[in-house]
């Protein structure tokens, strides 16, 4: 269904053309006018079209996101478990003194690891 000419226009133009070249005038000018929105339509689409092709992500823009992203979280693993065991190595560490200053402040347990070392009987 096309685009058609109102009918005051054509009856002017029968009036002033005739029937016959009326019709002839008037269909043409609807094959024009419908030939003219269907080619402004395929523009638009391809406008529409390429507009989305750059704001929308592909494929590969995805398949470089989640590279970047693997790269990350490999990176905060390795920070996560330099961390870890830098806690453990500051733990044993804390636990040592801990041990040498009860047993240095605790004279009951002074006697013991004398006792225990054949230090005294």
């Amino acid at each position: 269904m096309g685009y058609t000419i109102p009918a005051k226009v054509y009856e002017k133009l029968e009036e002033k053309l005739g029937k016959e070249t009326a019709s002839i005038v008037v269909e043409t000018l609807e094959k024009s006018i419908d030939e003219t929105i269907k080619e402004s339509k395929e523009n638009l689409k391809i406008v529409i079209s390429e507009e989305l092709k750059k704001e929308l992500a592909t494929k590969y823009d995805l398949k470089l996101v989640e590279t970047e992203l693997r790269k990350e979280i490999d990176l905060v693993r390795k920070e996560i478990e330099l961390v870890r065991l830098e806690f453990k190595k500051d733990l044993r560490i804390v636990t040592i003194i801990l041990l040498a200053a009860i047993i240095l402040l605790n004279q009951n347990s002074l006697e013991f690891l004398a006792k225990l070392l054949g230090l005294m009987k």
